[in-house]
């Protein structure tokens, strides 16, 4: 929640002075203050308690001018309000942000107000990752600039090698300095494109910027592990004698923890955020068709035995919702805050999974796309099929693959990872006992 009010700064130069009025912002704990223009105020001509001007007695012409203030502190009040709207509405968002938004939503001819353009109308097409991208890295070269918005006409090789060796020195890892320079480099094109800054011939500002992802540490699990952890038993666990209730819980939202996950592996790789918005409206009779949220790309996976009997694991949780999942519970609340906050419950509970399964290193959502594409290559499916089961082929590639294989396929491929996971676990674990 944040909170808004008005204060007023006092001149340093005495009570006979006017002084400036601010909006004080306050979001988890961080205070922002941001200096109305044209509201200057007497020390008596403020009542802080009440928060509202206080009008001198006789004095028509003063009167008049504060009467014109309070209907612009009104509207500016109203705008703030606006803005927190909608970044709560976006999910996780700093004082920051609605600083930031509110200094820039006029002025497209700054770094800020332009990129808050381009979010806007990348979330109205639900390319929120995208949006939320862009935002990060503004932020990130705002910082770097002291906190001052850049207009888009000072964006120069200087100014962008500075940031650069800022970022890396600053400890930062090479994808990471990368993922700032490929978004502010995509922000930039646009500016250019839209003609909202003009570019001399000789001036390219992300010239000799490396924005490529180097290769890291593999996500995916080895089938060995996917084994191990299809293994875990949590079912028998509350039924033992001497658990406590704390216990008996942990257990119950491990269990929900390992039903997600294996959904998304069982379901050829499932994102989160795919299952998450997961409608029962996306499933008939036996076919479960939903549009990839990144992508748009449509995808049909056959429900098999394991996938039917998660989703009928949270059949009576779910009894009221148009979702196949309780991870978005709350109408009245912000889909998007609910999803973020259930990302993170989920990747807190996979560490902890993890442990129990013997696996040294961090698991996340994320890995359960991985990994079904690294037991799917370890079963020898085509690079092909792998590719569009994941939905990950580029649109030509994406074109010739359809021509090539049907759903029929596909559904045997996912048959053959999920056959592989649990060949060894002993059947152990499974959701519908």
């Amino acid at each position: 929640m944040t909170s808004i009010n008005l204060v007023l700064r006092r001149s340093s130069r005495g009570r006979e002075y006017r002084g400036s009025l601010c909006l004080r912002l306050i979001h988890n704990r961080r205070v922002k203050c941001v200096t109305l223009p044209g509201c200057r105020l007497f020390a008596g001509e403020w009542d802080v308690r009440l928060q509202k001007i206080v009008y001198p007695a006789g004095d028509f012409r003063r009167t008049r001018e504060l009467e014109r203030m309070e209907l612009l502190i009104d509207r500016e009040v109203e705008v703030v309000r606006g803005l927190v709207s909608r970044l709560q509405g976006r999910g996780i968002y700093t004082v920051d942000d609605v600083v930031g938004l509110y200094r820039g939503r006029r002025d497209c001819g700054m770094l800020l107000g332009f990129t808050e353009v381009l979010a806007d109308a990348l979330e109205r097409e639900n390319c929120r990752r995208t949006a939320r991208a862009y935002r990060t890295a503004v932020r990130g070269l705002i910082g770097y600039n002291g906190g001052m918005d850049i207009p888009l006409k000072h964006i120069s090789p200087a100014l962008v090698r500075g940031f650069e060796k800022y970022l890396r020195e600053g400890g930062r890892l090479p994808n990471t300095v990368a993922f700032y320079m490929r978004n502010l480099r995509a922000i930039y094109n646009k500016a250019v494109a839209s003609g909202s800054v003009v570019v001399r011939r000789d001036e390219r500002p992300f010239a000799g910027i490396s924005t490529a992802v180097a290769r890291t540490m593999k996500r995916a699990l080895s089938l060995e592990e996917l084994q191990a952890l299809h293994a875990l038993d949590f079912e028998r666990l509350p039924a033992a004698g001497g658990m406590s209730k704390r216990q008996i819980a942990l257990c119950r939202s491990l269990l929900r923890c390992w039903r997600y996950f294996f959904f998304c592996v069982f379901a050829r790789g499932m994102s989160w955020v795919d299952m998450a918005y997961l409608r029962k409206e996306n499933i008939r009779g036996e076919v479960m068709r939903y549009c990839r949220r990144k992508t748009g790309q449509l995808i049909e996976v056959r429900l098999t035995h394991e996938l039917s009997a998660i989703i009928d694991a949270f059949a009576d949780e779910v009894e009221d919702s148009p979702y196949v999942f309780p991870i978005i519970r709350d109408e009245g609340k912000s889909a998007a805050l609910q999803y973020e906050s259930a990302l993170r419950t989920q990747n807190n509970r996979l560490r902890r999974l993890a442990e129990l399964a013997g696996i040294d290193r961090r698991v996340s959502t994320h890995v359960a796309r991985h990994s079904w594409a690294s037991v799917g290559k370890e079963e020898d499916l085509s690079t092909h099929v792998i590719s569009e089961s994941l939905g990950h082929a580029s649109q030509e590639t994406t074109l010739i693959y359809l021509a090539l294989l049907n759903n029929r396929v596909l559904d045997e491929a996912n048959e053959r990872v999920a056959m592989a996971i649990k060949r060894s676990s002993g059947g152990r674990g499974r959701p519908e006992d």
